[in-house]
């Protein structure tokens, strides 16, 4: 879905498919992200994308070259699919597996790309409630493929700061080669590439820390900070109901009237909860849920029904996350634990929203988990 906002593209990929495992070539992610941007929330399954409108945004002195690259993409991508993996109960997954277009092709001389999207496709792509955005000219400007990957990864824990991942996971998800098994070559090729491009050439820097195990590198402790002014949610989406107001923004500053808009669907988030929760708090979970308060207002009754939360906060981030779903028929009600989740420390995450600086927070702050 293109967005504007001062002349620039703006492109948002649903964390469902940003997550999913595919091993794309970088003209091909450029394909893809293209496609996000043209894609609308309408009837239509078949979009033409102009190549030349993207041609532009390449920080290339020749851009001739680009058009051939494209149309080598387009078709390489024959084959090529992703799978997502959908948790049912504790026990139960299912798996869905999609190929990536219906039909794809270039067209000669023109310089477009006629795509067409399967219905289940084109939803999670839609999926703006668990979006991140990013301007295009970041993604398709990384040289290392590992660069696009790892800042799509990096956006979606954009919010808290942190990221965490089992060493051996994070080779899986970044599709490395049985060769990157060697943390030398990983780190070499990988996170050092990713390092330079994504640091000082996009919204976010990283810093990343090695965790040990024996003296062997187990994990890694991803440190993610705004280093641009971030796009906010507020200026992105318009306002479709009376239920679902968010306030639009220039140059980021609000006039009175819209800060009224503002504070009052703030109000509207507080007065969801049966708990005291702060503004800050409010505004957070608002901005994980788009601005849409009726995920809000569905996902507080889904864990309010909950045997035990430990974080009301933090629980409902990950509701909204992970797009919890309340039980059909006569199933139990389920317990906190019976959700998949990102491994939160409930502590520091909620001192974080409030704004308390980790000096404070001192010896109780806890070292998150290896999922």
């Amino acid at each position: 879905m293109e967005k504007k906002k001062g002349g620039e593209l703006i492109c948002m990929r649903p964390d469902s498919i940003v997550e999913a495992r595919f091993n794309l070539t970088r003209r091909q992610n450029d394909i893809l992200d293209m496609v996000f941007a043209t894609i609308e929330n309408d009837d239509k399954y078949r979009y033409d994308v102009d190549v030349h409108k993207y041609a532009e945004l390449y920080n290339l002195k020749d851009k001739s070259s680009i058009y051939s690259e494209i149309k080598k993409a387009v078709k390489s991508f024959e084959g090529k699919g992703f799978a997502i993996t959908q948790k049912i109960s504790e026990k139960k997954e299912n798996r869905v597996y999609f190929s990536w277009f219906s039909s794809i092709e270039y067209c000669d001389g023109e310089g477009k790309i006629i795509v067409e999207l399967g219905q289940r496709l084109k939803g999670l792509m839609l999926e703006v409630k668990r979006a991140i955005y990013y301007k295009l000219e970041y993604s398709i400007n990384f040289k290392c493929i590992y660069s696009k990957r790892l800042y799509f990864y990096l956006k979606l824990y954009e919010d808290t700061g942190i990221r965490f991942d089992n060493l051996d996971e994070l080779r899986n998800k970044l599709e490395c080669p049985k060769s990157y098994q060697k943390y030398s070559l990983f780190r070499k090729n990988v996170l050092e590439p990713a390092y330079e491009e994504i640091n000082g050439n996009s919204d976010i820097s990283f810093e990343y820390e090695e965790v040990k195990t024996k003296n062997k590198v187990t994990a890694i402790n991803f440190k993610i900070k705004t280093n641009k002014p971030k796009i906010s949610n507020k200026s992105l989406l318009l306002p479709n109901n009376k239920d679902n107001e968010v306030c639009a923004t220039k140059e980021g500053k609000c006039t009175n009237e819209e800060e009224k808009c503002h504070t009052e669907l703030i109000n509207k988030v507080k007065s969801v909860f049966k708990e005291n929760i702060k503004a800050k708090e409010a505004e957070f979970i608002l901005n994980i849920a788009n601005g849409d308060i009726n995920i809000v207002k569905e996902k507080y009754d889904i864990i309010s029904h909950m045997k035990k939360v430990d974080s009301v906060v933090a629980t409902m981030i990950d509701a909204i996350r992970k797009d919890y779903q309340a039980p059909k028929g006569k199933e139990k009600v389920g317990s906190f634990n019976d959700y998949e989740q990102r491994s939160y420390d409930f502590t520091e995450l909620e001192r974080q929203l409030l704004g308390w600086d980790k000096d404070d927070v001192g010896a109780e702050f806890q070292q998150l988990s290896i999922k």
